[in-house]
């Protein structure tokens, strides 16, 4: 199809914006699996912040860190909102974002290209309704990330597509505490630049 247009972008830290991710653990998986086929309930074991914190870290095949690349789609989809014209469900079926060879994480970088290592924090939390609790993830403080952006150049133009990505860095943000959810902690916004 001659309509498919490609953009490549760096997507990179606001200032004073780390990046929060959280993948969801296979011990966590197991507890939920563990209890909708209503076993039989375990103590609770004492908890190793350092091990939760990586559990909370996404790696692909190379071992290195990423986030999910649905995380910057869905923030560009949100940031439709603010647009004028354009319609979320037509960014759903016209924009499509690659990390490389159908790769579902995109690597983390620091800033000056090398792969970034996440560095533990402890933050206090709400689970359901009134229970408070803590959470240990990984925050990337400086980084960076490169994306192709694949769109239909009927439903969409180049600037279209840049602006909503601008605007999902500015408002929405991806992974934990950004700003698009009832936290809003800031966390996750970026700044984009167009490569090719």
């Amino acid at each position: 199809m001659d309509s498919i247009q490609r953009l490549k972008i760096r997507v990179f830290n606001r200032a004073g914006s780390p990046l929060v991710v959280h993948c969801f653990s296979e011990k966590a998986k197991k507890e939920i699996r563990d209890k909708q086929q209503k076993k039989a309930k375990r103590a609770k074991e004492e908890r190793r912040p350092r091990e939760e914190s990586e559990a909370a870290k996404y790696r692909n095949a190379d071992g290195l860190e990423c986030f999910p690349v649905t995380a910057l789609k869905k923030a560009i989809v949100s940031a439709a909102r603010v647009m004028d014209g354009i319609k979320m469900t037509e960014i759903r079926q016209s924009l499509f974002v690659d990390a490389g060879n159908g790769a579902m994480l995109v690597p983390i970088k620091r800033l000056d290209g090398t792969p970034h290592e996440g560095v533990m924090r402890e933050d206090a939390v709400t689970i359901g309704i009134s229970t408070r609790g803590l959470a240990y993830r990984p925050e990337y403080t400086e980084w960076q990330a490169e994306v192709l952006i694949e769109f239909d150049g009927r439903m969409l133009s180049r600037d279209q597509v840049i602006a909503l990505v601008q605007a999902a860095g500015f408002g929405v943000g991806i992974c934990e505490g950004r700003p698009e959810k009832s936290s809003a902690l800031g966390w996750g916004r970026f700044e984009c630049e167009v490569i090719q």
